[in-house]
C-alpha cells in the first residue's frame, strides 16, 4: 500500500527525503511521540522504488469529528494529489471524520492545485499565518467533508417501499443496503451524505417519499464519481421497468471463492425468474443432489452476504417450498422486489 501510518524504522527515508531534520535519532524520538500521542497520528506515502515523497501530520480532534492536516512535503509535489485522495478516504472512511481541514501558503500553486482536485474550498484566509525565515505571508485555511468527497460516496435511489443507499467510487459499485422512510441511518458516512443531499428530517430520519419540501432526485449528478452515477441512474430505471440487466462495475471487496461462485450462479436468473437455494447449490456441484443439499445452507448464507443485491439478484433467490425466506434487506423489500419484476414481465421494457 502506498499510504501506510509512519513507522520509527522510517526515519532515515524521512529525512533523506528532506521532510524531517536533525539527528536520526532525533527524529526517531518524535516519531515515538507521534507514536504515543492521542491526538497526533503521521501517514507517509511510498512511490514505486518505496522511498517516501510526502508525508502528513493530523491532529485530531474526536470531540467534533474533525482533523487539521499538516502537510510536510519535499520539493517534488509528484505525488501530492494522489496522497491526499488516500489521506480523505482513511479519515471518512475508516475514522469516521466529518470534516478535514488544512492549510497552505497563498502562493502555493502546486497545493492549490491538489486542494482542488480533492474537492477542498477555501474556507478563510489567514493573515500573517506562515513564517519562512524572518518574512510573514498569508495561507488559505482550506477544508472538506465527508459528503463532499468526490472519490467516494453515497447515492440515495427512491422507489415505492424504500430507498437504496448505493456506495461507490470512480471505477466501482461495492455495496447496496435499503432504507425505510421514516427511519435512521445507521450508517454514519451514509446518514451525513443523506443530511448533506436533504434527505433527512430534524429527527435525523429519512423524510418520506412525498415530502413536498424536497425531491430525492439530486439536483446534479456531476459531483457523484463516475460510476456510482452510473449505478444511480441504472438502478432507477429498474425500478421504473425500463431496465432488466445492469451494466454497473463491481467491487465485492473481501469475499471467498465459494461466495463468488454463487454470486456469479445468481447472476444467471433472469429478470422476473425465481429459483431455489438448491438449485443453486446443484449448479455449484454438477447436479450431485446429495451434495447439494449439503451445500443450500451455505448458499444461503453466501446470498446473505451478497454486497450488491438488485445487481448480484439474490431476491430471485427463495426457499424450495416457494417461501421467501432469507434477504439481507428484508423480506418486505424481497417480496416487492419480485412482484414489481413478475408485474412487469408481461410489459415491455423500453
Amino acid at each position: 500500500m502506498k499510504m501506510r501510518k509512519v513507522k520509527i524504522s522510517d526515519a532515515p527515508k524521512l529525512k533523506a527525503a528532506g521532510l524531517l531534520s536533525g539527528s536520526i535519532s532525533h527524529i526517531e524520538d518524535e516519531l515515538r511521540k507521534i507514536s504515543d500521542s492521542a491526538s497526533l497520528d503521521m501517514f507517509v506515502y511510498k512511490d514505486e522504488e518505496g522511498n517516501i515523497e510526502v508525508a502528513a501530520k493530523v491532529i485530531w480532534f474526536p470531540k467534533d469529528d474533525r482533523a487539521f492536516v499538516e502537510l510536510i512535503r519535499s520539493s517534488s509535489d509528484r505525488y501530492l494529489t494522489s496522497f491526499l485522495d488516500l489521506l480523505l478516504g482513511h479519515l471518512f472512511l475508516d475514522m469516521s471524520v466529518f470534516k478535514v481541514s488544512v492549510e497552505a501558503s497563498v502562493d502555493d500553486s502546486a497545493a492549490d492545485s491538489a486542494f482542488s482536485d480533492n474537492g477542498f474550498l477555501q474556507e478563510a484566509l489567514l493573515h500573517d499565518q506562515i513564517k519562512t525565515g524572518s518574512v510573514y505571508s498569508d495561507a488559505g485555511l482550506f477544508y472538506i467533508t465527508a459528503p463532499m468527497y468526490s472519490r467516494y460516496n453515497v447515492c440515495f435511489v427512491p422507489f415505492q417501499r424504500g430507498v437504496l443507499a448505493v456506495y461507490g467510487g470512480i471505477d466501482y459499485v461495492d455495496k447496496i443496503t435499503f432504507l425505510s422512510y421514516g427511519k435512521e441511518i445507521d450508517d454514519i458516512f451514509a446518514r451525513r451524505c443523506a443530511d448533506y443531499a436533504g434527505l433527512l428530517d430534524g429527527s435525523l430520519c429519512l423524510k418520506p417519499r412525498n415530502s413536498p419540501e424536497y425531491d430525492y432526485e439530486p439536483a446534479d449528478l456531476d459531483f457523484m464519481p463516475a460510476e456510482l452515477c452510473r449505478a444511480y441512474l441504472e438502478l432507477r430505471e429498474y425500478f421504473l421497468k425500463k431496465r432488466d440487466t445492469f451494466d454497473i462495475n463491481v467491487r465485492p471487496g473481501e469475499a471467498t471463492e465459494f461466495q463468488l461462485k454463487v454470486w456469479d450462479e445468481i447472476k444467471k436468473i433472469p429478470y422476473g425468474a425465481t429459483v431455489s437455494y438448491e438449485d443453486i447449490a446443484l449448479k455449484l456441484c454438477g447436479n450431485d443432489i446429495k451434495q447439494a443439499r449439503k451445500l443450500t445452507r451455505a448458499v444461503g448464507s453466501a446470498c446473505g452476504e451478497n454486497p450488491v443485491p438488485i445487481i448480484v439478484p439474490c431476491h430471485r433467490v427463495i426457499g424450495k417450498n416457494g417461501k421467501l425466506v432469507g434477504f439481507s434487506g428484508g423480506i418486505e423489500f424481497k417480496d416487492f422486489l419480485l412482484q414489481n419484476e413478475l408485474f412487469s414481465i408481461t410489459l415491455p421494457l423500453n
